[in-house]
C-alpha cells in the first residue's frame, strides 16, 4: 500500500469551467502539479494532506480522488474548516495515523511534536506549516513533515511517500520525493556554490 503524504499546497481559485465537473482522472489538467506529483496522485492508495490547501477548488480537486483523508490548516477557508477536522486519527493495516497542520514550529527541536504523537496515541503523526520536508524515528514511531509541493522553505518542493507490508502490518518505507526544481534562493546560492566547487 502506498500513502501520498502532502501539505502546505497553498493554491489559488481555479477558473470556474476547469474546476466544474473534475472527475479522477482531471488532476492531469491542471499545470500548477508537476508531472511528478499528477503520477503520484494517480498512484496513491491514500492521500493524506495536513492542511493549508488555501482555495475551495483545490481541497475539491483531492477529494474528488477518492484517497483523500485531511485536516485544515491555518490559511484554509471557512468553507473547508466546516468540512474537516483539525486533527486525525485514522487506521490504515493496523497502523494508527495521527493529521494536524501545526505541530510546533522549531524545524529542528521535536519535543512539541512527539508529545502530540503520544496525546493522539498514533504510531505515525503527520504534520506540515514548516514547509521543509523531515522524517524523525524513534522506538518505532514516525514523524513526518512532506515539506510543500509549491511553497518549500530551504527545501526542494517536496510530498512524502509511506509504503506499507499490507500482510506484515509494518511500515516498510518512508521516502521525500521531490517534485520540482528549488526556487528558494538560499538553495540556489548552495546549488552555485557546489558547482563553482567542482570546476575547480
Amino acid at each position: 500500500m502506498k500513502i501520498l503524504v502532502i501539505s502546505d499546497t497553498h493554491l489559488p481559485e481555479f477558473d470556474s469551467k476547469e474546476a466544474d465537473g473534475l472527475d479522477r482522472s482531471d488532476i492531469d489538467r491542471f499545470s500548477f502539479f508537476p508531472e511528478v506529483l499528477r503520477q503520484k496522485l494517480h498512484e496513491a492508495d491514500r492521500i493524506v494532506h495536513a492542511g493549508d490547501f488555501e482555495s475551495d477548488d483545490a481541497y475539491n480537486v483531492f477529494q474528488k480522488t477518492g484517497k483523500l483523508k485531511a485536516v485544515y490548516g491555518n490559511r484554509d477557508t471557512e468553507k473547508i474548516r466546516s468540512l474537516l477536522p483539525e486533527k486525525l486519527v485514522f487506521e490504515e493495516s493496523g497502523i494508527k495515523f495521527g493529521v494536524i497542520h501545526e505541530a510546533g514550529r522549531s524545524l529542528n527541536d521535536n519535543t512539541a511534536r512527539w508529545y502530540i504523537l503520544k496525546e493522539m496515541d498514533v504510531d505515525v503523526l503527520i504534520y506540515g506549516h514548516i514547509h521543509t520536508p523531515s522524517i524523525d524515528e524513534y522506538d518505532k514511531k514516525f514523524l513526518i513533515c512532506p515539506g510543500s509541493p509549491t511553497k518549500a522553505r530551504m527545501s526542494e518542493p517536496a510530498v512524502a511517500e509511506i509504503t506499507i507490508d499490507e500482510k506484515e502490518k509494518k511500515i516498510t518505507e518512508i521516502q521525500i520525493i521531490p517534485v520540482a526544481k528549488a526556487a528558494c534562493g538560499y538553495l540556489k546560492f548552495e546549488e552555485a556554490l557546489i558547482e563553482k566547487n567542482e570546476k575547480k
